[in-house]
C-alpha cells in the first residue's frame, strides 16, 4: 500500500492539486486521501474510480499497473490466475463490476 500511496501522491502533484482539491474533485475527504498517500488503508474499487475520474486517467493508471500492452491471451491467463486467490466477497465484487461494464 505504501507504493500505491507514493504513486497516488505523484499523480496528484503532477496535476498541481492539493489533497483538499483532489478530495473535492473526487468527493473524498482530504484526511482520507492523506491516509491513502501514506499507505494506510485499502481503497475500494469505488474510491479508485473516483480518483481516476478526478485525475482524468484510467483506474489502471491510478493503481500503477497499466496492462494495455498485454495481448488478449496474456490478459486472460493473468485474470484466471488471480481468480483462485480471491475471496467469495471479492469474486462477487468482480462479477458486479463485469456486469456493469457489460451493459
Amino acid at each position: 500500500m505504501k507504493e500505491f500511496g507514493e504513486h497516488l501522491r505523484a499523480l496528484r502533484k503532477a496535476r498541481s492539486l492539493s489533497q483538499a482539491e483532489l478530495g473535492e474533485l473526487a468527493d473524498l475527504n482530504d484526511k482520507y486521501l492523506g491516509e491513502l498517500e501514506r499507505g494506510i488503508g485499502n481503497p475500494s474499487l469505488e474510491v479508485l474510480q473516483k480518483l481516476a475520474k478526478a485525475l482524468e486517467v484510467n483506474v489502471a493508471t491510478v493503481v500503477g499497473d497499466d496492462v494495455t500492452s498485454l495481448g488478449r491471451a496474456d490478459l486472460r491467463a493473468e485474470a484466471i490466475s488471480h481468480l483462485d486467490r480471491l475471496t467469495d466477497d471479492q469474486l462477487r465484487d468482480l462479477v458486479r463490476m463485469a456486469r456493469l461494464h457489460g451493459k
